[in-house]
Parts: structure tokens; C-alpha cells; sequence
């Protein structure tokens, strides 16, 4: 399983606090993460469950004044840093909070807690940028798979794309909607089904396979992700300028 944690800048720059998470990482078990290559990464912590599941957090931050816009770890001088992703602090202000119940690592009990996650409109904005910038098929998947699966339906996420699209930022919001028209979306030179964005899509949940039978699921899937962004964006259309 992998959570992704949007921190405060304050939390690196503030020595107790920093303290506080680092000793609350190794209390529970988690230990940096290694890359490819073998070296240990500052930003991403991991552990495994009672039941040998592993879970990896990754912490990322906002700092334009420190990295720019590059995705990069920002620097610190100890063991924890945090990724520099450009608008995550979007999360800050457009957020859900949910009272979830979860059994607690190293057998301590099950609580119960209330939880600050993205909502749909900064999370559509931050998988859009993620895909837009790296190209993962998983992207593309949980964009679509979350718009499609939203519980107060299509209409719900283009009211609070609308709504949002006035305020804060209104400029994430558009550079977010501009990606799904370029990558998703039919234009007058590409049908949307053929775009990278629907094929992501596709073949992250169907697989590479050659075989006619699963060509023809794959252009079906397809066509159900480009006519998704190309509804809702016609949606938030109606009532702001895209």
C-alpha cells in the first residue's frame, strides 16, 4: 500500500517538530526506502504489516522558492526530506476530512480517526500533472477511475471544478483541465479514444496483450475514458471559461 503525505515546509525547518516525526517514523517501524540503484531516499519511508503487507509513505511538499518547479528532494541535514511537487499544497486548502477505523502497526490496537485526504478536485488536478509530467500508466487509471466512481456522480465534480475554478486556484485549475483536453480529449485532430491518456488507461487495467478479443476491450475502455474527460469538461464548460 502507498500513501502519499503532503507536509508543511514548517515541519522541516522546525527542529522539534522534525524530531518528533523522525521518532514517530522508527517508533512505528518504518525505515528509509531504497531506489534502484540502492541508495536510501530521505522522502520515502517504508515497513511491513503484521501480515507482511508493505506499506511505503511518501512525503511531499510544495517549495517553488527552493526547487522551482522540478520534482526533487529538498534538502535537509537529517534522515527526512520531502519530494518537491509543484501545487501539491493545493491539498491545504481543498480537502475532504473522513473518520476511518484501522488496526494500528506492532499489534497496538485498532483506532478510530479523523483523516484530511485530497478531494476529488486537487486530486484530478495532481494525477493529471503527475501523468502529464511522467507518463505512469497507474496515473491515468486513478484519474479516470475516481472521476467514474465519484458518489454524487459526474455532474457533483464539475459543479466543484466550476466552484473552485473561481477562487484560490483558479490557475492550477485551468493548467489541470488543459492537460485532460490535451491528453484525454477529442479535438479536431484526434479522436480522444487514440490519445495516450485512454490508452494509459486501457492497458493499465486490460494489460499488452495482442489478442483481437482484448484489442477490442481495450479500444471499448478507451472510448469510456476519453468520453468521460470530454463530459466533463463540457460540464465545467457550461459555467466557466476552459
Amino acid at each position: 500500500m502507498d500513501v502519499d503525505i503532503v507536509i508543511d515546509l514548517q515541519i522541516l525547518a522546525d527542529t522539534d517538530a522534525y524530531r518528533t516525526l523522525e521518532d514517530n517514523f522508527k517508533k512505528m517501524g518504518f525505515e528509509r526506502a531504497e531506489n534502484e540503484s540502492g541508495r536510501k531516499l530521505s522522502w520515502r519511508w517504508q515497513t511491513r504489516t503484521e501480515h507482511g503487507a508493505l506499506m511505503v509513505l511518501e512525503l511531499l511538499a510544495d517549495a517553488p522558492d527552493i526547487a522551482g518547479g522540478k520534482v526533487q528532494a529538498l534538502p535537509t541535514e537529517g534522515t527526512i526530506s520531502a519530494l518537491n511537487i509543484p501545487h501539491a499544497s493545493i491539498v491545504f486548502d481543498l480537502h475532504q476530512v473522513t473518520e476511518i477505523q484501522a488496526e494500528l502497526l506492532g499489534d497496538n490496537g485498532i483506532a478510530t480517526e479523523k483523516i484530511k485526504h485530497a478531494n476529488l478536485v486537487s486530486f484530478t488536478c495532481l494525477k493529471s500533472f503527475a501523468f502529464d509530467q511522467h507518463y505512469e500508466r497507474k496515473d491515468a487509471h486513478d484519474l479516470i477511475y475516481c472521476i467514474e466512481h465519484a458518489p454524487e456522480g459526474l455532474d457533483a465534480v464539475a459543479v466543484a471544478f466550476r466552484r473552485e475554478g473561481g477562487g484560490k486556484h483558479a490557475a492550477v485549475i485551468q493548467a489541470s483541465l488543459a492537460i485532460l483536453r490535451n491528453r484525454f480529449a477529442q479535438d479536431g485532430k484526434t479522436e480522444g479514444y487514440r490519445k495516450d491518456g485512454p490508452v494509459s488507461v486501457a492497458k493499465f487495467e486490460l494489460g499488452e496483450g495482442d489478442e483481437p478479443e482484448l484489442r477490442e476491450l481495450r479500444a471499448l475502455r478507451q472510448r469510456q475514458a476519453s468520453d468521460l474527460i470530454d463530459q466533463l469538461l463540457h460540464r465545467v464548460g457550461q459555467g466557466m471559461n476552459t
